[in-house]
């Protein structure tokens, strides 16, 4: 039976184990065994945005679905191979029989693409990937210029970054602290992935990965917590289980006026607010800082009430 790992798969855990004779004691540890895990996604040769040119065009929508005024989302799976082959196309969540019928039939220009496969610890593995296919009846969203976050997106894999608990007692002088809490994407079973915001810090032009959402956490609100550079940034894209979304502005020009922007100070505790993703090309940032706050054991909560706020805007 092959393993598969999942797109945004969960990182993995490595733990030594001996075998010992029945009746003996075990011997001392008197050595730390170090392990690194390392994990990366399929990418598609063009991107997110050439993915999804490839499923959308030529899309024939079915003439019955017109007449009944049926829309909505087709979610497609498929596995990519450690050859960066696609195999094992399906439909994973449905809307009718005529739409999922033609969803499939454009899913099958993926196995004319060889993808960049997937890997863990650097060897090629097999990797589910699920991605949707829009059908809609009425005018699509707002389409804006692109900025120059679009243009250069930057590197297709970012680790993330490492995550900051109150058990650490003292903020990074070199960094900020920021915190909040995040809604996931409505409609849909995250499989138990895990989600990611992705953003760049502007004064660095470094991208970081910050988790919203922890591998196997079902619930639909998650609290994060993570230590970075100080500087300002910017918002790239959401990463849930099913694709990204770029997280705009209708503005234009600079990143500043295109994208939803916050400020990290060094040696300072920071809260984000409650990133709300729920509706699709819609998020929201919402200061509820007391009501976070009030979670908080009394042994932590002079280290957070004493945070600035610092949303997204």
């Amino acid at each position: 039976m092959r393993n598969f790992l999942f797109y945004s798969g969960l990182l993995g855990l490595l733990i030594p184990c001996t075998s010992l004779a029945q009746n003996q004691p075990a011997p001392a540890d008197t050595t730390r065994q170090h392990y690194t895990y390392q994990e990366t996604m399929p990418v598609f040769p063009g991107g997110q945005e050439a993915l999804f040119k490839l499923l959308a065009e030529g899309l024939q929508y079915p003439p019955k679905a017109l007449r009944d005024g049926v829309q909505g989302k087709v979610y497609l799976s498929f596995v990519v191979e450690p050859t960066g082959d696609v195999a094992d196309i399906k439909v994973k969540q449905g809307v009718r029989a005529d739409l999922d019928e033609e969803a499939l039939r454009m899913a099958q220009r993926l196995k004319t693409v060889r993808w960049q496969p997937g890997t863990q610890n650097q060897r090629p593995v097999s990797v589910v990937y699920t991605v949707p296919l829009t059908f809609s009846l009425t005018k699509g969203p707002l389409t804006l210029a692109a900025d120059s976050l679009d243009a250069n997106p930057g590197p297709a894999i970012v680790l993330p970054s490492r995550l900051w608990t109150a058990a650490e007692k003292t903020i990074p002088a070199d960094k900020g602290v920021l915190y909040g809490n995040c809604i996931q994407r409505l409609g849909f079973s995250s499989g138990g992935l895990p989600q990611y915001v992705r953003v760049l810090n502007l004064t660095t032009g470094k991208f970081y990965r910050i988790l919203v959402k922890p591998a196997m956490r079902s619930r639909s609100e998650n609290g994060f917590c993570v230590a970075l550079p100080p500087g300002r940034y910017a918002l790239q894209w959401y990463e849930y289980s099913y694709g990204l979304d770029a997280l705009r502005k209708a503005g234009q020009g600079r990143l500043t006026d295109t994208r939803y922007c916050f400020t990290l100070q060094p040696g300072q505790m920071h809260y984000a607010g409650k990133w709300d993703f729920s509706q699709p090309d819609a998020p929201r940032f919402l200061n509820e800082k007391a009501q976070l706050d009030a979670h908080f054991s009394a042994e932590t909560k002079a280290l957070y009430e004493g945070a600035v706020v610092s949303l997204p805007q």
